[in-house]
């Protein structure tokens, strides 16, 4: 069968939000508009850095943020790192936020991040250690202060469009291998004892304080020359399996040739059929590629990115014919999918990303198209009209003499 702000604790601040959002209560349930950041009160959505949030606080000189959606599953510790004796403050999410997610803002929106002042009090159930204060730019909720938010914002941490997802939350658990997280059911309960720190299926939902005062908020993408080069940089410096910034995401180093990098998306950007209709169908002419290197590729690009995307020629290899479908013509695209052998040619642990995802190469029949099933890959494929994750691919030339000064 066919798969079908405020450099302040953020308790105090969200200690605010359990006042205010008692009279926001009714503001739940379906999608809905996301409104100007000036005008926005405690419970409603906003978009910050091309991300939609909740508006969780609110003060005379900011707001803080926590995403509506998961920007990703990952391990609280990775594995290979040390998962044991796990703080907040020692995690590798926490490195991450910081470091390679903070770095998908521009200069302008990272100017209206402030610093905020983490205090992780000890396990109450169980005593466990919450580690050192910590000073983050991003962060996630405490136990204390996810409990401060009505249920409406606690529970949403859903993955794409799949049924509510438990997300990782900065708190020690039953003891210091394990941190605590939101339970994926739609109650938005937390579990005091955890989950494992490698875990890599736990859900990602950041925060923020975002200041607001002195300064406008920019509403396009935008990055400087110097912000180019330095993205730039950081790739041609990367290893194989490295994750980098580009634009709006983070992305995997898949190959490194002739000063040209490969990179994978290290998470989805959209859930989303292959194709509009049931039809038979290539990559060539699919409603997917359109959106990629049409609305994707010129929205989550500066110019100056844009000028560092090397097109790439699509083709397939021997490898890609399972069975009769006809693979199509040759491409030359800007954003593309990977084909079923590029995908095998990453590691296993870049390959999984939490939830299946499209290929470019058609299964059985025309009608059906290749997708990754976590870590392998179903060559019969899907119906193309169905929705699945997507996972861009973009070939970069990372020599700095390509961008413009």
């Amino acid at each position: 069968m066919k798969k079908y702000l405020l450099a302040v604790s953020a308790a105090a601040v969200l200690g605010l939000a359990f006042i205010i959002s008692g009279c926001n209560s009714a503001r739940h349930g379906s999608p809905r508009d996301a409104v100007e950041l000036t005008d926005a009160s405690v419970g409603d959505i906003v978009v910050f850095g091309d991300i939609r949030w909740y508006v969780i606080a609110k003060t005379n000189t900011g707001y803080t943020l926590l995403s509506e959606k998961p920007v990703i599953k990952q391990a609280f510790r990775k594995a290979g790192t040390g998962i044991f004796n796990v703080t907040w403050e020692e995690s590798t999410l926490r490195a991450w936020l910081n470091d390679k997610f903070y770095d998908t803002f521009t200069d302008e929106e990272k100017a209206l991040i402030a610093r905020t002042h983490n205090v992780t009090p000890d396990s109450i159930e169980y005593g466990t250690d919450g580690g050192n204060d910590t000073d983050d730019y991003i962060y996630l909720l405490s136990v204390d202060e996810a409990n401060a938010l009505n249920k409406s914002m606690r529970k949403c941490g859903k993955w794409y469009e799949l049924s509510y997802q438990w997300y990782w939350l900065r708190s020690p658990g039953v003891n210091k291998d394990y941190a605590t997280y939101v339970g994926k059911g739609e109650d938005g309960v937390i579990d005091p004892c955890g989950d494992i720190a490698g875990n890599n299926y736990g859900a990602v939902r950041p925060a923020l304080n975002l200041r607001i005062a002195d300064l406008p908020v920019p509403t396009t993408m935008n990055r400087t020359p110097a912000e180019v080069e330095s993205e730039l940089q950081a790739i041609s410096d990367s290893q194989i399996n490295d994750v980098v910034t580009f634009g709006r995401y983070t992305w995997y180093v898949t190959d490194k040739t002739d000063g040209i990098c490969t990179l994978l998306c290290q998470g989805p950007v959209a859930y989303m059929s292959y194709n509009d209709t049931k039809t038979d169908i290539t990559w060539e002419n699919c409603s997917l590629r359109r959106w990629l290197n049409e609305d994707f590729y010129n929205s989550k690009f500066s110019d100056g990115e844009k000028a560092a995307i090397v097109t790439t020629h699509n083709t397939y290899t021997e490898d890609d014919y399972h069975y009769e479908s006809d693979c199509g013509n040759d491409t030359n695209d800007k954003v593309y999918v990977c084909s079923y052998t590029e995908a095998l040619a990453v590691s296993d642990d870049t390959r999984d990303c939490g939830i299946d995802w499209w290929l470019r190469t058609p299964g059985k029949y025309q009608y059906d198209a290749q997708y990754i099933g976590l870590r392998s890959p179903d060559t019969i494929g899907n119906y193309v009209d169905s929705h699945m994750a997507v996972r861009p691919a973009i070939r970069v030339r990372y020599l700095s003499q390509t961008v413009d000064r």
